[in-house]
């Protein structure tokens, strides 16, 4: 069974921060697009690279696990916050900025609160040699 979450949990947490970090850095900054999506490519190769170790069951360390943890949630709440008012309300121009502004900062700062725990969990649990 994890043979089969391996790639697909790679996968989409690549797809998400791909699409969370280079919307942010379209809208948000004055980058050539070749700038921001070298940005966001690089980004979403560490989360997807960290997603696939902590799938595997290897240790990640406490700075990665915060990064990865925040730019996960951060991109999730991103893609529910930003594409979802545009699915449900079609006809408001401030369904996007849900995302924008309540959203990523939210998912960000919990990610970042949750991969905090899950390191220092993962450092308790497992004694130092």
């Amino acid at each position: 069974m994890i043979q089969i979450l391996k790639p697909i949990v790679s996968f989409l947490t690549f797809l998400v921060v791909l699409f969370f970090i280079a919307t942010i850095l379209i809208i948000a900054t004055e980058l050539p697009e070749w700038g921001s999506a070298a940005i966001a490519l690089s980004a979403a190769i560490l989360v997807g690279y960290y997603s696939w170790k902590l799938v595997n069951g290897d240790r990640i360390g406490t700075g990665m696990a915060v990064l990865c943890g925040a730019l996960i949630l951060g991109g999730f709440g991103f893609v529910i916050g930003f594409l979802g008012p545009m699915i449900v309300a079609k006809d408001t121009s401030q369904g996007p900025l849900v995302g924008i502004f309540i959203a990523v900062p939210v998912g960000m700062i919990l990610g970042a609160i949750g991969g905090y725990i899950f390191a220092s969990k993962q450092n308790v649990s497992t004694p130092s040699t």
